[in-house]
């Protein structure tokens, strides 16, 4: 019988990747000035840097997150094929679009009783959940069933250590993220630092006087915090700010024992949210509280 990985396309990964591995994924969408609504379809219709230049410009950049509807479209599409699904969503401290996915497996549930919808709510975002679906399709490929890899996955979710700094916090107050008053600095220059808990909500941890000094400290924390360096790599994404993300991907290979450092650019349904400038370290780490 069988399952398929299902995620959302807020994925900080290659397509091939999605398509050689048979991996589902659900869109969200965007409303920007002088397009149509437009599918995340990871940069083929709307360049990432098209839509990071909108942001920079001040025009409004919306984001939907799929519905119920989506979900089960795709849900059903899979266990009409005699398969089950198995469901890595976006955080639901962040999003409710894992909310949605829930939705559509209880509509699902009597209508298919011979199979299973499966969600695992990652919490994380960006590359925590780019790691985390990468190794997932690594444990489908050695033999693991749904049920073990849910188990494993709902372990596993638990070490995704995500660190990122942001230079302009206009998008993270505009959309609710953060208090406005709570994001003020009186100085020019400063860099915020947040990290997702262990209940994947965003929280904020301090300010930073210069951009090399924030991406530096996420170097730190990655050092007080990173485990099996042997196994994991550790995962960048930035919001169009390519020089930063060389530096921080260098700067981590000579100032910690990392072995590999991957970078990629940020999704924008996610960038749109966190700011154009804003990078993200992503790694395997010690246990995360809440």
């Amino acid at each position: 019988m069988g399952y398929v990985i299902v995620t959302d396309s807020v994925l900080d990964i290659e397509v091939d990747f999605l398509l050689q591995n048979g991996i589902c994924t659900v869109p969200h969408s965007f409303m920007l000035e002088d397009y149509d609504t437009v599918e995340d379809d990871f940069g083929k219709t709307i360049p990432f840097a098209e839509i990071y230049r909108q942001l920079r410009e001040g025009k409004a950049v919306a984001t939907i997150q799929p519905s119920v509807a989506s979900f089960t479209s795709v849900f059903e599409g899979i266990l009409k094929s005699n398969r089950d699904v198995v469901y890595i969503g976006l955080s639901s401290g962040l999003s409710g679009c894992f909310q949605s996915a829930f939705f559509a497996r209880e509509a699902l549930r009597e209508k298919y009783p011979a199979h299973t919808v499966y969600c695992i709510d990652t919490l994380a975002v960006s590359g925590g959940q780019t790691l985390l679906v990468r190794e997932a399709v690594k444990r489908k490929a050695e033999g693991y069933t749904a049920e073990q890899l849910v188990e494993w996955a709902e372990e596993f979710r638990g070490h995704i250590a995500q660190w990122c700094t942001v230079e302009d916090v206009s998008c993270l107050t505009r959309n609710g993220h953060i208090q406005k008053s709570s994001a003020m600095s009186p100085l020019r220059g400063n860099n915020l630092i947040f990290y997702i808990d262990g209940a994947g909500s965003l929280q904020q941890d301090r300010r930073v006087r210069g951009r090399r000094k924030s991406l530096e400290l996420l170097c730190r924390q990655l050092n007080a915090h990173v485990q099996e360096t042997e196994q994991y790599p550790v995962l960048i994404s930035h919001a169009d700010c390519q020089e930063d993300a060389t530096y921080l991907a260098q700067y981590i290979m000579e100032h910690s024992k990392v072995k590999q450092v991957e970078y990629h650019m940020l999704n924008p349904v996610i960038g749109a949210h966190a700011g154009p400038g804003a990078i993200g370290v992503f790694f395997y780490g010690d246990q995360r509280s809440s």
